[in-house]
């Protein structure tokens, strides 16, 4: 059962990842986001990428998200965690899944995102490794 689900989430997301999210009739959570790579560890079967930057709903964020290979060097399968500092007393955390696809030196992941209050977000990201930025773009789920 553990296996379906992941197959019809990893369906899932890259029907979304195809689409126009205009056509979705998606709703932004926040202004695009721009975060700084502070780290990305290289492996045979997986990735590590680490970043920080702010982003306006959450504050300083800190994220790592975990590229997992699917069998080629060009997509597979995404999870990670991350946390955000809003003010001094209020932290945001979420853990989140998807999928990914590499073209040239950038990467593309579209992640199904919950978070500690409860919401939900579809994060389409792209990673360039060329100039070691992540950008963010948050779309209300729930």
């Amino acid at each position: 059962m553990k296996h379906v689900t992941i197959a019809l989430l990893a369906f899932l997301i890259s029907a979304l990842a195809l689409a126009d999210t205009s056509a979705l009739n998606l709703v932004p959570r926040q202004a695009p986001a721009t975060m700084t790579v502070t780290s990305v560890v290289l492996g045979a079967e997986q990735t590590h990428i680490s970043a920080e930057g702010t982003m306006g709903a959450y504050g300083k964020v800190y994220v790592t998200y975990h590229l997992h290979r699917d069998g080629s060097a060009t997509q597979g399968s995404v999870s990670g965690a991350g946390r955000g500092f809003i003010n001094a007393d209020t932290m945001a955390s979420g853990t989140f899944r998807g999928a990914w696809r590499r073209e040239g030196s950038r990467i593309f992941m579209t992640n199904v995102v919950n978070l500690s209050d409860g919401s939900q977000n579809l994060d389409m990201i792209e990673f360039d490794g060329r100039d070691n930025t992540i950008s963010v773009q948050a779309y209300v789920l729930h």
